[in-house]
C-alpha cells in the first residue's frame, strides 16, 4: 500500500510517496491512466508510463499506523512539594471498555507521575507513584456512558499527606444523554504511602502516553472540559475559583480557541494560565462539542463559547498515518494536466496503484475544458466500510454483499481511518476525513455496495470518454477549486464536474455560481451533487469536516452540535443553508436506488431554441443502458421551482421507467410516510436541463451520478455520448446556447 502527501499537484511539483509492504524491496513508476478497468463492461484499463520520470525504489517497510486522538502537553512541571490540585469535568462515552485515561503526567505504574482515569470497570481512578510504590484511589460512583461528571483530584506534596478524588454529577439536563437520580459526590481518599515522584516528559491527555511505538495507550473515549492544574495541595473550590488562585499552574480553556470564523488554529489547545503551557491535539479529537454546561437555547457554538469548552477523543481517531516517506519524484515542467498514478509493485508480488492528480501550471489553461474531479467525496466516501458493517446493505442492493480478497483486505485494515458514512465505536458519527492514509476506495475493485463503478472509477468514465473523443482537457481537483475560486474556472470555455460532486465547500459553490453568472459554461455529470456542506480545516486543508442531519444521512449529529467547527458554518446540507443546488445547477437530490432501478431519459422539450442538444439522436427515448444500468439511476436530481429552479430553465429530457428501488430522498417529504418507489411516485426522476444564465453563461445538468457510465459501448458511439459531445462542442466553441428561431 501506499500515499501520497497530498491530494493535488503540478508540473514541476515533488511528490512524496510513502510505502508499507513486508517484502524485501519496492518499486513505482509513474503512468498517466486513461481509462480503469470495468470487468462488467468490457472496458480495459488504459495507462502509459511516463518516461520522462525515472522509476523509484526503496527496501520494504512494514509501516505501522497510529490510532486515537490526544492531547500532548511538552514541560509541564512535575508535582512539587507543596502538591497538586487537577480539575476538570468529564463525559466517558465507553466506561467499562478497558482501563482508560484522562490525564497522564508521566506513568505511575512504572515509578513515576500521577494519572486521573477509568479502571476496567468504568469507575474513576487517582493514582500516583512514591518513593514506597503506587498509591491509588478508586471512586465508587460509576459513570453512565454520554453524562458528565466533575473530577478534582488532590495530590499531596509529601509522604502522610492526602490523596483524594472526589467525582460529582455534573452538567445541565441538556447536556447529559440520560437523567440521573440526585447522588452526593464521593470523595476516595487515602494518604500517601511516600514521597510523589515527579512525573518526566510530556503530559497526555486522553491517553497514558505514546509508548515505544509511538501509539497512544490506555485511550480514552470521551469528552473532557477544560482542566486545570493548581500547584497548591490546599487548594480549594470550583474550577471558576482555582483559576483565580495564585498557584495557578495551567488553564486550559477550550473555549478560548472559538472565534467568529470557527476555530482557526485546529491542533492548538491553549493554556491561558501564566506558563502558556500550550498543548497539541493529535488526529483531529472533535471540537465545537457540548460542554457540561449546554442549555440548549444557543446551538451555535461560536455564540456560546463557554457552553462549547470541550474535546471529544475517539480511541480510533486517525487523520495521519504517520508514515515514513521513502521516496520522491518530480513530476517534469512540461507534464501535462490529468489523471496519474505511481503503479507499486514489491519483490514478492504485491501490487497498488496511487492516484496522482495534476493539474496545469499554476495561473494557466492548457485546453479549452477543464474537468473538476470530487476529491471531498473521495474523501468522504475513503475506505468506507458499510458494504461489510451495514445491515442496509442487504437492503439496498437485496443481496448478501459479495466480497472479494480486496474488500476483505480493506475491511481487516481498519487502522487506516473511516469514511464520513461510519460511526466512531462510541456510537458518534465520524465527522473529519483526511488525505493523509491510503485511500483504498481509490483503486478499481470487483466489488461495491453503491454500484459496479463509483467515486473515483465513475470519474475516470468521463476521462476515458475525454481522451477517446479526442478532447483536450485540464484536470483538477475540489481542493485546488476550493483553494483558486472562480479564478480558476474563468480561464476555460467550458467546465466538467464529476460524477458526484457531493461535498463542496462554500468557496466552491461561489465559485460555480460566479462562473456561470460571467458568461461561462457548466456542464453538471453527476447526481446528488452540491449537497452536504463541508469544510477545510484551516491549518491543513487535507482535511475536511461534516455535521450530518437534516438530509438523506448516515448519521445524525448530536443536538447542538450541527455547525462545522472548521468554519462555523451550519453543516447539514446546503438547502438548508439558502444555497440549494437548484438554484445554480437547476436541480437537486431527489432519489436514490440500486442499479436495477435506472432507466433511461425521454425528450420532452419541443422548442426549437434547444433543439440542436439533440442533434443526431433519432429516438425519443434514450441512454437505457449502461454500466450502472439507465442513464439516469444510482443517485438522480430533478428541478424544483420552490427550491429556486430558474424560471428560465429548460427541462430537455425526463427519465422514465424508474423501478420501486428508486426512492425518495427523505427530507422531501418530512413527515413518516409510506415511501413509494419509481414506479409508482412521480417526483422520482432526473431532469436533463439547460439553464441559461445572462451574459452568455449556461448550465446543463445531467442529474445522475450513472450518465457517465451510459458514455461507453463496446460496438461505437452511444446516444449519451453523442448528446454530451454536442453539448460540449457548443459550449467550447461559444455559440449561443438557445437558438434565434428564423
Amino acid at each position: 500500500m501506499g500515499y501520497c502527501d497530498r491530494v493535488s499537484y503540478r508540473p514541476g511539483d515533488t511528490v512524496r510517496l510513502a510505502v508499507s509492504t513486508t517484502a524485501a524491496r519496492w518499486r513505482a513508476e509513474l503512468v498517466r491512466l486513461r481509462a480503469l478497468a470495468i470487468p462488467s463492461a468490457g472496458v480495459e484499463r488504459r495507462q502509459e508510463r511516463v518516461v520522462a520520470v525515472a522509476p523509484i525504489g526503496g527496501d520494504g517497510i512494514d509501516q505501522q499506523t497510529v490510532v486515537g486522538s490526544y492531547v500532548r502537553v511538552d514541560d509541564l512541571p512535575g508535582a512539587g512539594a507543596e502538591g497538586l490540585v487537577v480539575s476538570l469535568a468529564a463525559m466517558p462515552t465507553r466506561p467499562g471498555d478497558g482501563a482508560q485515561e484522562l490525564l497522564a503526567h508521566g506513568c505511575p505504574q512504572e515509578g513515576s507521575g500521577w494519572a486521573v482515569g477509568l479502571d476496567a470497570e468504568g469507575r474513576f481512578t487517582l493514582r500516583v507513584a512514591t518513593g514506597s510504590g503506587l498509591t491509588e484511589v478508586v471512586a465508587g460512583l460509576v459513570p453512565q456512558a454520554g453524562c458528565w461528571y466533575e473530577l478534582t483530584a488532590v495530590i499531596g506534596g509529601r509522604a502522610g499527606r492526602t490523596l483524594a478524588l472526589t467525582v460529582a454529577l455534573a452538567g445541565t439536563f441538556e447536556a447529559n444523554h440520560v437523567v440521573r437520580p440526585p447522588t452526593p459526590a464521593h470523595t476516595a481518599s487515602t494518604t500517601l504511602a511516600g514521597d510523589p515522584v515527579p512525573g518526566a516528559g510530556p503530559f497526555f491527555w486522553a491517553c497514558a502516553g505514546t509508548g515505544t511505538t509511538g501509539a497512544p495507550v490506555r485511550c480514552y473515549d470521551g469528552r473532557i472540559e477544560s482542566p486545570i492544574l493548581v500547584a497548591d495541595a490546599t487548594a480549594a473550590g470550583t474550577r471558576a475559583e482555582l483559576v483565580r488562585h495564585p498557584a495557578l499552574l495551567a488553564h486550559w480553556d477550550l473555549a478560548a480557541a472559538i472565534g467568529p470564523t470557527g476555530i482557526a488554529r485546529t491542533a492548538l489547545v491553549a493554556d491561558v494560565g501564566p506558563g502558556e503551557l500550550h498543548g497539541t491535539a493529535v488526529h483531529h479529537p472533535q471540537r465545537a462539542v457540548r460542554s457540561s454546561g449546554w442549555t440548549g437555547d444557543v446551538a451555535d457554538f461560536r455564540f456560546a463559547a463557554r457552553q462549547y469548552a470541550a474535546l471529544h477523543f475517539h480511541r480510533d481517531d486517525m487523520t495521519d498515518c504517520g508514515w515514513q516517506f521513502q521516496g520522491e519524484l518530480v513530476l517534469p515542467p512540461e507534464l501535462r494536466s490529468g489523471v496519474y498514478a505511481l503503479e507499486l509493485t514489491d519483490t514478492a508480488g504485491g501490487r497498488d496503484t496511487v492516484p496522482v492528480f495534476v493539474a496545469p501550471p499554476e495561473g494557466t489553461a492548457t485546453a479549452p475544458v477543464l474537468l473538476v474531479l470530487p476529491t471531498n467525496s473521495y474523501l468522504a466516501y475513503g475506505n468506507d466500510h458499510v458494504g461489510v458493517d451495514s445491515p442496509r446493505t442487504q437492503v439496498w442492493s437485496q443481496m448478501v454483499p459479495t466480497l472479494d480478497d480486496f474488500e476483505l483486505f480493506r475491511d481487516a485494515r481498519r487502522e487506516l481511518g473511516y469514511s464520513l458514512y461510519e460511526a466512531h465505536a462510541d456510537g458518534s458519527g465520524v465527522c473529519y476525513s483526511s488525505w493523509r492514509r491510503p485511500l483504498l476506495t481509490l483503486r478499481e475493485r470487483v466489488y461495491d455496495h453503491n454500484a459496479p463503478v463509483w467515486q473515483f472509477t465513475g470519474d475516470m468514465q468521463l476521462v476515458d470518454w475525454l481522451d477517446r473523443t479526442g478532447r483536450e482537457v485540464d484536470i483538477v481537483t475540489d481542493h485546488d477549486l476550493h483553494a483558486e475560486g472562480v479564478g480558476l474556472l474563468a480561464r476555460y470555455r467550458a467546465v466538467l464536474t464529476g460524477t458526484h460532486p457531493e461535498y463542496p465547500s462554500l468557496e466552491m459553490l461561489r465559485a460555480y455560481e460566479e462562473y456561470v453568472a460571467t458568461g461561462g459554461r457548466l456542464i453538471y455529470t453527476g447526481g446528488n451533487g452540491m449537497y452536504w456542506v463541508t469544510g477545510y480545516d484551516p491549518c491543513d486543508d487535507q482535511v475536511i469536516e461534516i455535521r450530518r442531519w437534516g438530509g438523506t444521512q448516515a448519521w445524525l449529529a448530536e443536538p447542538g452540535e450541527y455547525h462545522l467547527g472548521f468554519t462555523g458554518h451550519l453543516g447539514g446540507i446546503w438547502r438548508f443553508n439558502g444555497r440549494a443546488p437548484q438554484k445554480t445547477f437547476g436541480v437537486g437530490f431527489v432519489a436514490a436506488g440500486n442499479p436495477g432501478a435506472s432507466a433511461g431519459y425521454r425528450r420532452v422539450a419541443t422548442d426549437p431554441a434547444v433543439a440542436w442538444v439533440f442533434a443526431g439522436l433519432t429516438r425519443e427515448y434514450f441512454g437505457g443502458y449502461g454500466v450502472s444500468g439507465g442513464a439516469a439511476g444510482l443517485e438522480i436530481d430533478s428541478v424544483s421551482p420552490l427550491l429556486g429552479t430558474s424560471p428560465d430553465a429548460v427541462v430537455l429530457a425526463s427519465s422514465v421507467g424508474h423501478g420501486d428501488d428508486m426512492l425518495e430522498a427523505r427530507e422531501n417529504f418530512n413527515m413518516t410516510s409510506r415511501v413509494l418507489g419509481g414506479a409508482r411516485n412521480p417526483r422520482v426522476h432526473a431532469d436533463l436541463v439547460l439553464v441559461p444564465r445572462e451574459g452568455g453563461g449556461a448550465v446543463v445538468s445531467t442529474g445522475s451520478i450513472a450518465f457517465a457510465g451510459a458514455l461507453y459501448d463496446l460496438a461505437g458511439q452511444t446516444e449519451i455520448s453523442r448528446l454530451l459531445g454536442t453539448v460540449l462542442d457548443r459550449f467550447v466553441a461559444g455559440l449561443p446556447v438557445l437558438d434565434t428561431p428564423t
